[in-house]
């Protein structure tokens, strides 16, 4: 059924997300449309043109009061996620360690975290560092000198 006095309630970066906003307001009992960007016209020789049909969705004007509190919850758990692949990507990336022989720094990939490997520069043994490591040279032993 159309909209009798429609409100734009969120003006989304792609049609994904426009889409997900929409499903959650209709889960919550608000009755809500999305309008899409599928303009051909927003497309030039270096990509996307920003701002020109961005994705929306549309409530009608007496359920803005409540589509405010899901559209906020959606945007907390797409924070979140978006945290948390951050996390992931960080987690993923090479580890240095330094040989206590050569002293010279080698790069091992994510996947070798907290094991040991063999010095590219010398042969020696090195441990490559975890993420539960814990910096023995900044802590206070708590014993009296």
């Amino acid at each position: 059924m159309p909209l009798k006095d429609p409100v734009a309630v969120y003006n989304a970066a792609k049609n994904t997300e426009a889409q997900n906003v929409c499903f959650a307001l209709q889960q919550s009992g608000i009755e809500a449309h999305v309008i899409e960007d599928f303009s051909p016209g927003r497309m030039w020789a270096f990509g996307a043109l920003p701002e020109i049909h961005k994705p929306q969705v549309f409530v009608e004007r007496d359920d803005v009061e409540r589509a405010v509190p899901v559209i906020e919850e959606f945007e907390q758990t797409r924070r979140r996620r978006q945290a948390e692949g951050e996390d992931a990507a960080a987690a993923d990336k090479p580890v240095e360690a330094e040989c206590e022989s050569c002293g010279k720094r080698a790069t091992f990939p994510a996947s070798r975290r907290g094991t040991v490997e063999t010095c590219p520069h010398c042969g020696a043994y090195l441990d490559v560092p975890g993420d539960d490591e814990f910096d023995w040279s900044e802590a206070e032993t708590g014993m009296d000198e």
